[in-house]
């Protein structure tokens, strides 16, 4: 085994980061990975043929979210992903972190005192068939445009508990379309369609009820229909059946885990589908 290195990932890493991602058939795009650049750090692993391991961790208030976490198959089983979970734990600080880990990865994590405070449905499709009847919320939504991001990120931070300004401000510009859910002038929960991985993705959804969360969805498919979509809804949300219902079938589930105390909702609002799993 020769000898590896734990270094800064820069720029000029991402590419081949993109191409790790491929070879385990992660969806994301270059794009998604110069997101994380831009909002967080990443750390690589690298020897003598080159780079073989990545991680980022992305601060969010009292709280940074670690994702992205790559160790080559070429290279598993000696120690790599446990050191490199290690400097990105330094990288949180005193930031309590927050990932979700798949069933591969939860035992790492688990030994490293995380534990697990939610479970994550994946759903995606191909091609989103049409939507059906009207949602009688759904004259409660309308579009919003990026001016509207301060009261996002207000109500974004309520129904996280994480500091989300840095990430709506790179992602709400790159969205093809933003709903907002209003009562009495009051906005009272948004949601994102936005490119991602093979299509679009929808999320975050920030809402007060799994009503109001199906209505700012509808309002979004009704614009996707035929492409590609996915999601990352909560278990709490109550929107797994829902989806499967509409056509948009689970297709994998993962757990949040959180070493410390986990996020909590506040002000009446939830968040029922994430922004993306590495960002919560």
């Amino acid at each position: 085994m020769s000898h590896a290195t734990l270094r800064p990932l820069r720029e000029t890493d991402l590419a081949t980061a993109h191409q790790l991602s491929q070879a385990l058939h992660w969806p994301h795009r270059l794009e998604d990975w110069q997101c994380l650049f831009h909002t967080g750090e990443g750390l690589v692993l690298e020897d003598d043929q080159g780079v073989f391991g990545t991680g980022f961790c992305v601060p969010q208030g009292d709280y940074a979210t670690i994702g992205l976490v790559i160790v080559a198959d070429s290279h598993q089983g000696q120690g790599h992903g446990r050191r490199l979970m290690d400097g990105l734990l330094q990288l949180a600080g005193n930031r309590t972190p927050l990932l979700v880990a798949t069933v591969r990865g939860a035992p790492l994590y688990r030994s490293q005192g995380f534990e697990s405070y939610e479970r994550i449905y994946q759903h995606q499709v191909a091609r989103l068939p049409a939507m059906g009847e009207r949602h009688p919320l759904e004259g409660q939504v309308r579009a919003l445009n990026p001016a509207a991001a301060p009261q996002l990120e207000a109500l974004a931070q309520a129904a996280t508990g994480l500091d989300r300004s840095a990430l709506l401000r790179e992602l709400v510009p790159q969205a093809e379309r933003i709903v907002g859910l209003e009562l009495e002038g009051q906005l009272h929960g948004f949601a994102l369609l936005r490119p991602y991985g093979r299509g679009l993705s929808v999320g975050p959804v920030i809402a007060e009820s799994t009503d109001q969360a199906k209505a700012l969805v509808l309002a979004l498919l009704r614009h996707a229909e035929g492409r590609y979509l996915r999601f990352d809804v909560t278990a709490r949300s109550g929107l797994n059946p829902w989806l499967i219902e509409i056509g948009v079938p689970q297709v994998d589930e993962v757990e949040q885990m959180a070493r410390g105390a986990a996020p909590r909702s506040r002000e009446g609002v939830d968040q029922f589908a994430l922004l993306t799993q590495a960002l919560g």
